[in-house]
């Protein structure tokens, strides 16, 4: 049934944070017993509030200052967050696949364990924060330090039907102005985030600094919401920034999971960044592996399934080009199947702790001891071997 929505008149968010998210701050007033209790959410009100103001295209000089201030003021927070945990020697290494990858497919098994194995060795984890492979990046390391066996029963918990696939038809959960709200779909998507709320209420009081990871989901997609998973959000308005930071702080690697449209769009962003980096001054070459090597090249005898064969095209530009050789792009542009293989390529293809403070100084981050930041960093490596 679609109801109409009252006029947000003033912005529901604070424009100065002054530290990142929290899963729980954002899904105050949501309600396991009420199906109708998202919207009384600050991150729904956000939503509403976003595109009764017109989206991108903002009518009203005030509400666009706020946001822009809002944003500002996250990637700010982020960056103090980041230099935080890069000082003790976690280095950021993004997730990206698939939005509408079932809970429980191998895919999102596979992506939960790599990102609890690279929690467990070191890093933090970053992805875009919405579901499918963002949402098991954020619970593979939710369970860092815990048995594989534990994680194996919550993705088991969350893979029930009908809860396993993302709802149908989300993009038209709120009118184009805002306005109006379809109430059969608000239900869907409740009933579709209550078992992933329902286990992070679990752990949040157990929570050690293994299990920290960063989430940048956006308002733009708000009909998709954030996971609960991610210990710390950074939720901007503009989708475009957030691009943009998410694929640039992926300083020691990223890993393609299978995906369509976006995780492509995201696979060329970031080789046009591994194109452009400072080969002058001999830039390092950001990891670029590819789970599920099936997926990701065209096999001698067609299986009847989709594929996106992007190595070959990856290789004219990168080697045919010029750009690296054959053995860098060997060693950086990998086919993966493991995630072992994947934890072990991220450590070996790691730039140094210096060369990853230099990258992200580009956004502010700044004043960190890449020597201590090096020695804590193979500590925790050193601790996984063990």
């Amino acid at each position: 049934m679609i109801k109409p929505i009252e006029l947000i008149t003033h912005p529901p968010f604070n424009p100065i944070h002054d530290k990142l998210y929290n899963p729980f701050e954002l899904l105050e007033h949501f309600n396991p017993e009420n199906a109708l209790s998202l919207p009384a959410t600050p991150d729904f009100q956000c939503f509403l509030y976003f595109h009764q103001q017109g989206g991108t295209t903002i009518s009203d000089p005030y509400a666009a200052m706020m946001e822009a201030l809002h944003d500002t003021s996250v990637v700010r927070e982020m960056n103090s967050f980041l230099k935080t945990e890069m000082q003790a020697g976690r280095r950021p290494v993004a997730i990206m696949g698939g939005h509408r990858e079932p809970r429980g497919s191998n895919a999102y098994r596979e992506v939960a364990r790599i990102a609890q194995k690279l929690s467990e060795s070191g890093f933090i984890v970053v992805s875009g924060g919405g579901p499918g492979c963002m949402e098991a990046t954020h619970l593979g390391a939710l369970f860092a330090g815990r048995s594989a066996e534990s994680l194996t029963s919550a993705i088991n918990r969350l893979a029930q039907k009908p809860f396993d696939e993302f709802p149908k038809n989300m993009h038209h959960l709120i009118g184009k102005d805002g306005r109006t709200i379809n109430e059969d779909l608000l239900s869907d998507l409740h009933a579709w985030m209550l078992p992933a709320w329902k286990i992070a209420n679990e752990l949040k009081d157990q929570l050690t600094p293994l299990n920290r990871s960063l989430a940048l989901p956006t308002w733009h997609y708000g009909h998709e919401p954030f996971t609960p998973f991610a210990t710390h959000v950074a939720k901007y308005f503009l989708n475009s920034i957030r691009e943009d930071v998410l694929l640039t702080l992926a300083s020691c690697g990223i890993v393609f999971s299978e995906g369509r449209g976006g995780t492509i769009q995201e696979v060329f962003q970031d080789a046009g960044q591994v194109y452009y980096r400072d080969t002058d001054n001999k830039a390092p070459i950001t990891s670029m592996l590819f789970l599920d090597s099936k997926f990701w090249t065209v096999p001698e005898v067609p299986d009847g399934k989709l594929h996106m064969p992007v190595l070959d095209l990856l290789h004219q530009l990168f080697v045919v080009s010029g750009n690296m050789t054959e053995e860098e792009f060997k060693r950086y542009i990998r086919l993966v199947d493991d995630a072992d293989e994947v934890v072990n390529i991220i450590i070996e293809n790691a730039p140094s702790a210096s060369e990853v403070v230099h990258k992200l100084t580009r956004f502010g981050i700044s004043n960190i001891n890449s020597e201590l930041m090096a020695e804590r960093a193979e500590t925790l490596v050193s601790q996984r071997r063990k």
